[in-house]
């Protein structure tokens, strides 16, 4: 009768054995250190991985033994590069060592393989793309532009998904659903921010859809989590109408990081035959040149006046107050703070001011502000309109005079 070993010895066994094995591979030359005459195996010894990863001799010897030794994640990484460990034998030595995955390693550029590519030009009439850590599209088929637009066209701010759905007004009209969705993303979104601390784009995102999203900053501070979107999704497309999908996101193995997303079409609503019409009509456009059909979930410079962007800056950042009062150059900067971070061209001073008294707004109100100690100076400004304080306006300090 063969004897099992327990799990738990099982597991330090196999640890022991693949230290061992990932040392006796490594020359003395490829770490830096002298061959010297009297070695007679070609790996490196034990006490030179000791002294590399900043541990005794006799620890060291202890854990390629199995004994019931715990390594912190410092020394494991200290041993990943000391024994030139790649990013799969990393993972095997943490889930050995720690029976869990080692902490994700930031990749500056992600990146799709050729065959992930091919693998979503394989799904047809059914719309599919890639995303990264940070919720940008980064790679996607000819069905996804066909339902959303030609990615092709747009800034790699303009692919993120969750920027897209928040400040996008046109997502509203064309989610049908669009809170649940939005909220369920923000979840997602939240769940890969608590993956990478510190990352600087996703903090820059964050602030960003801060200022520029009311729902974003009212929903934020709720911490909802989840890891993926699954369930059905319907569209409201402005060519073929109604369309409802199976959505369903999973993993790259290989790359963690990177998201697949997948809509299948379902027979209500006529789906696949419209999802037929969309991609037929997108390989017409396709084959008349440079100029496929205009994304149907943007807002471009061209479709949008000045006038507009005034309109939709005021019903996302600002309030209507009877008695408030906001300086000039608040409202100037808090405006075009907005349509910078929606790639919108700000009108100028005098443009925006014709604009506000269009929207029966009081420009040019001269106001008592504080400027300093024992310091009051009079300010032109707008009456009736506070912005938000995440624009960091300033405040009205003291009565007006007289």
């Amino acid at each position: 009768m063969v004897r099992q070993r327990q799990p738990q010895a099982y597991r330090l066994q196999e640890l022991g054995d693949f230290l061992r094995t990932r040392r006796a591979r490594l020359t003395p030359e490829a770490v830096g250190l002298p061959r010297g005459s009297r070695r007679k195996t070609p790996g490196l010894r034990r006490a030179e991985v000791a002294q590399m990863v900043g541990v005794s001799v006799d620890w060291y010897t202890w854990l390629e033994q199995g004994r019931a030794i715990t390594p912190s994640t410092q020394v494991l990484e200290r041993l990943v590069q000391a024994l030139r460990l790649d990013a799969n034998e990393r993972t095997h030595l943490f889930l050995l060592a720690q029976q869990q995955a080692p902490p994700a390693l930031l990749q500056e550029t992600e990146i799709v393989s050729p065959a992930l590519q091919h693998f979503l030009d394989q799904f047809g009439t059914r719309p599919a793309f890639v995303s990264g850590r940070r919720c940008d599209i980064l790679a996607w088929n000819d069905a996804g532009c066909a339902v959303f637009g030609d990615f092709r066209l747009r800034t790699t701010r303009e692919r993120n998904t969750i920027w897209g759905i928040f400040t996008n007004p046109l997502s509203r009209q064309f989610i049908v659903d669009w809170e649940e969705d939005a909220r369920q993303l923000l979840a997602q979104f939240r769940s890969s921010c608590g993956r990478y601390p510190g990352d600087a784009q996703l903090t820059e995102l964050i602030h960003d859809l801060m200022l520029s999203s009311p729902e974003f900053r009212a929903w934020w501070p709720d911490h909802e989590v989840r890891s993926g979107q699954e369930g059905r999704k319907a569209l409201n497309h402005p060519q073929v109408g109604y369309l409802l999908f199976e959505r369903l996101t999973f993993q790259v193995f290989d790359t963690p990081d990177l998201k697949v997303t997948v809509y299948t079409p379902l027979e209500e609503a006529d789906t696949p035959r419209k999802m037929e019409q969309l991609r037929d009509q997108w390989y017409q456009h396709e084959g008349q040149g440079p100029h496929p059909p205009k994304a149907v979930y943007e807002l471009t410079q061209t479709q949008i006046s000045g006038q507009d962007t005034v309109e939709l800056w005021l019903a996302e950042c600002c309030k209507r107050e009877e008695g408030a009062w906001v300086a000039n150059s608040d409202v100037m900067s808090s405006y075009a703070h907005w349509c910078e971070a929606h790639g919108y061209e700000p009108k100028k001073a005098k443009g925006l001011s014709q604009s506000l008294a269009a929207h029966g707004l009081e420009v040019g109100v001269r106001q008592w502000v504080y400027a300093g100690p024992g310091i009051r100076t009079k300010t032109r400004g707008v009456r009736g309109l506070s912005v938000q304080d995440c624009y960091q306006t300033s405040k009205t300090r003291g009565d007006r005079l007289s």
